[in-house]
């Protein structure tokens, strides 16, 4: 198997050459970095009609995803069959979009009981930078070689990198050694003009015309709206089809505090019926884990 691997990442080098960076480019300037024509008086616009120009912009995302439903599709197929044959899911990002991928990792073992390595989330200068800005960091594409190599990601795992323009090194960077080392790769970007050469093109580029933010350049707004909807899609469905949730309840919840031990009474409730005293002793008895609590042991896992 080792020699296969070899074979089959042999034609990529080992880091990605800030050369490289002048062949991924785009043919024309990414819609995230122009100026949006509704919005060219957005500093004398009153409050009102500037509360209506963003929501309005911003109800523009869903039906553009919409648009994608074929390859968001692939994606989530692709993090199910990684997490049934015991891979990751790594995202990978600066600035917004890995404060994005690190929240929705934290997110996933409260959720759904999830070992905290199953899926991880890697933002471009470290933990400094869910805070502050790190100036840089995203310009590092050895970093985010080196990021992917820390964690050892190998050919069961699928590194999402996340780069709104599409163009940010420090994701190509990690890209590039994640797909060098047999993982599945994808991009999740909002620049439909991106030129990628195939021997460094992700196995699956979601690259969704949101059009220009009405802040210009802001992409923690309309950019920053679709990544957070795709993320979810992808830990929230790809967790579902490996049988981490039954109906639509979250039997899987880790009942930390008083607010979701109340929601675990309710789990049980309405799977078994039972009132709420004796759900709660069931959920006592087992400790808090509601399927157990239930007596539902994990259901078969579905392909696909």
């Amino acid at each position: 198997m080792q020699s296969a691997r070899r074979r089959k990442t042999a034609h990529l080098p080992p880091v990605l050459p800030d050369a490289v960076m002048g062949v991924i480019r785009t043919s024309k300037p990414s819609p995230t970095e122009q100026r949006n024509p509704r919005s060219r008086h957005l500093d004398r616009l009153p409050i009102r009609a500037a509360v209506e120009l963003m929501l309005t912009e911003e109800a523009k995302v869903t039906r553009k995803l919409l648009r994608q439903t074929a390859r968001l599709t692939r994606a989530v197929g692709m993090v199910a069959r990684a997490f049934r044959h015991g891979g990751r899911l790594i995202y990978v990002g600066a600035g917004t979009s890995g404060r994005l991928g690190v929240l929705d990792a934290s997110e996933c073992p409260p959720t759904f009981r999830t070992d905290p390595a199953m899926v991880q989330g890697i933002i471009a200068g470290g933990e400094k930078a869910l805070r502050v800005a790190v100036e840089g960091a995203e310009d590092d594409s050895g970093a985010g070689a080196k990021s992917i190599q820390r964690c050892r990601v190998s050919r069961p795992d699928v590194v999402v990198g996340i780069a709104a323009s599409g163009m940010t090194r420090f994701v190509w960077g990690a890209l590039h050694e994640a797909k060098r080392r047999g993982a599945k790769t994808v991009l999740i970007c909002f620049n439909p003009y991106l030129v990628i050469p195939p021997r460094y093109r992700p196995s699956l580029v979601l690259a969704t015309d949101l059009g220009p933010e009405v802040l210009t350049g802001s992409t923690r707004l309309k950019a920053g709206t679709a990544t957070k909807l795709i993320l979810n899609l992808l830990t929230t469905l790809a967790l579902v089809r490996t049988g981490r949730v039954l109906s639509n309840l979250m039997v899987e919840m880790n009942p930390s505090n008083a607010k979701l031990r109340q929601r675990a009474i309710g789990i049980v409730q309405a799977l078994t019926g039972d009132d709420a005293a004796t759900a709660r002793a069931a959920l006592v008895k087992h400790r808090w884990v509601i399927r157990a609590a239930v007596g539902r042991p994990p259901r078969h896992r579905r392909s696909g």
